[in-house]
């Protein structure tokens, strides 16, 4: 009974707080200026599978809708990865690998080239190696797959708090 009167209070004073969707519809039904603002990104080609990969999960995740045609930002990317192998056997071969990804991003104005914003983000996973070559080949795949994707995630978070602030 306690549990439901502290859930009950703390959903009625909830909406007092001036909690607000980041990316939702707000009240009258309008699109927030955040979401506007991600679509108006265009990314720039990135070297390499990998840099290919996480632009990929990035154009899901900014502007699933597609490039704007008149972008208001350019956002650039250098992406790398580190594999380590841990988990050693007794012949000296690894069972368990921990993988790393990590992005350094800069959000440039597409009219004046300055730099608007920058940060650095990182992601790391883990995979099992096997005796067997293709099943290792494919959980490293996957390891890189998550990774980009928690990448793009961060990104985009990130990106999206900076224009909420009202940039």
């Amino acid at each position: 009974m306690r549990r439901l009167l502290l859930t009950l209070t703390f959903c009625l004073a909830l909406p007092g707080c001036g909690f607000q969707p980041m990316y939702g519809a707000d009240s009258t039904g309008a699109r927030p200026a955040v979401v506007q603002k991600l679509a108006s990104i265009h990314i720039r080609p990135i070297p390499d599978r990998l840099g290919q990969v996480v632009r990929n999960q990035l154009l899901d995740a900014i502007n699933p809708t597609g490039q704007p045609d008149h972008p208001a930002y350019e956002l650039g990317l250098l992406v790398g990865e580190e594999r380590e192998d841990v988990g050693l056997r007794e012949n000296a071969s690894a069972t368990r690998a921990n993988y790393r990804m990590s992005a350094k991003f800069e959000l440039r104005d597409a009219n004046s080239n300055d730099l608007v914003y920058s940060g650095t983000t990182w992601a790391e996973t883990s995979f099992d190696i096997v005796q067997q070559d293709y099943p290792t080949v494919i959980a490293q795949q996957d390891a890189r797959q998550r990774l980009a994707v928690q990448l793009a995630d961060e990104i985009r978070t990130r990106l999206a708090v900076f224009f909420t602030k009202g940039k």
